[in-house]
């Protein structure tokens, strides 16, 4: 179980530590599953419907999904997620140029 990091861990003194009121559990770090889309996502038909914000949120899971892909598999990333960010880079620079 991952936790969320505390004042006694980091030597960071401007978050108190956190945990279950009355019984002084850490409190587990949220679920990271929505983080990464990996191949077998949903990935739009259509990037150009997507708002900007939308646009960069889906760039930013493509982008930890191949960083995990990197750091896990010996083979690399699956293809589909290579040219999902491919997809997804060429869209955020046609909307940069225009």
């Amino acid at each position: 179980m991952t936790t969320i990091a505390t004042s006694e861990s980091t030597g960071n003194d401007d978050f108190p530590p956190r945990s279950r009121p009355g019984t002084g559990t850490p409190v587990p770090a949220p679920a990271a599953p929505g983080s990464r889309l990996g191949p077998e996502g949903d990935f739009p038909e259509d990037l150009s419907e997507l708002g900007m914000a939308a646009l960069q949120v889906l760039h930013s899971r493509i982008i930890r999904q191949l960083d995990h892909d990197y750091l896990t598999d010996p083979a690399g990333p699956h293809p589909a997620t290579i040219d999902r960010c491919s997809e997804v880079g060429a869209e955020l620079d046609a909307r940069d140029a225009a």
